[in-house]
């Protein structure tokens, strides 16, 4: 199958310019949010197997990719008004967000700013719901570290030692990693603090959108998210750490196609997935 043609736009998102693709077209459109220091590049995979029969948008959040970098500005909340933006800029009335790593409660403040706008969540490897201990221990550490001079070390070695499965390929790793070279200690130290600060347990049983949560490395507590969304669907991929859309993209596509039919054939008349 082609890939139809992308068509590379931008939106203005507090005065900063947001870079993204846009490509196919169909009732159904989707809207890629990557992950911390990730790029809008990790959903090539995602844009080529669904672009044929949807509407794809993939962005890069400010401060990552070709999206402008500003000082500041680094929080959830921030980088919700710029997936809004684009939707808004792209003519969007519905859609369904997918979220990566940090992008799932990025998909989730979307979804308390602009309910209308979300068709449905997936939250692919979220970093959400951690355990109390781990918000209040090694991820607190962590974000403190990143406001030291020796940030740099505590980023590279946070990420080399807990993001990648065994059965990653090292191609992946040294990918990731290199993208980390990029980072700045401003928006690495307020993203990850901000990141930190809840487990976002109030914005997952205030949506009533559908969701589907696909797990793969993130230590979230999964019987929790099924006793606050006990419609929830939730699936894990194999061999695979957290960049799961590029080390193993076809298990991740087949969750996403089938989650897209079923909340699809519920219709935007209910929203919920519930029997």
């Amino acid at each position: 199958m082609t890939t139809p043609r992308s068509d590379r736009r931008h939106a203005l998102s507090d005065g900063h310019r947001i870079v993204f693709e846009d490509v196919g077209e169909g009732a159904t459109a989707i809207v890629f949010i990557h992950g911390a220091f990730g790029g809008r590049s990790h959903y090539a995979s995602q844009i080529a197997h669904l672009a044929g029969r949807h509407r794809v948008l993939a962005l890069d959040l400010r401060g990552h990719g070709d999206s402008d970098a500003p000082a500041d500005g680094y929080r959830v909340r921030d980088f919700a008004r710029d997936v809004i933006a684009v939707c808004h800029t792209a003519g969007l009335e519905r859609a369904f967000i997918c979220g990566h790593s940090i992008g799932a409660a990025i998909a989730l403040e979307v979804a308390a700013q602009e309910p209308a706008l979300v068709a449905g969540i997936v939250m692919l490897d979220g970093a959400v719901l951690f355990p109390e201990p781990a918000l209040r221990g090694r991820l607190a550490s962590f974000a403190a570290a990143l406001e030291t001079e020796h940030w740099r070390e505590a980023l590279e070695g946070f990420f080399g030692d807990r993001m990648f499965s065994p059965y990653d390929s090292p191609e992946l790793k040294t990918r990731i990693m290199g993208e980390l070279r990029g980072a700045r200690r401003e928006m690495a130290a307020t993203m990850m603090r901000d990141l930190f600060a809840s487990d976002y347990a109030d914005q997952i049983s205030a949506s009533d959108h559908p969701l589907l949560f696909i797990h793969s490395e993130i230590p979230i507590d999964l019987v929790r998210l099924r006793q606050l969304r006990p419609e929830a669907l939730v699936g894990e991929v194999v061999g695979a750490g957290h960049y799961a859309m590029l080390e193993v993209p076809d298990q991740v596509n087949a969750m996403l196609d089938r989650f897209l039919q079923i909340a699809s054939r519920r219709g935007e008349q209910a929203p919920s997935l519930a029997p």
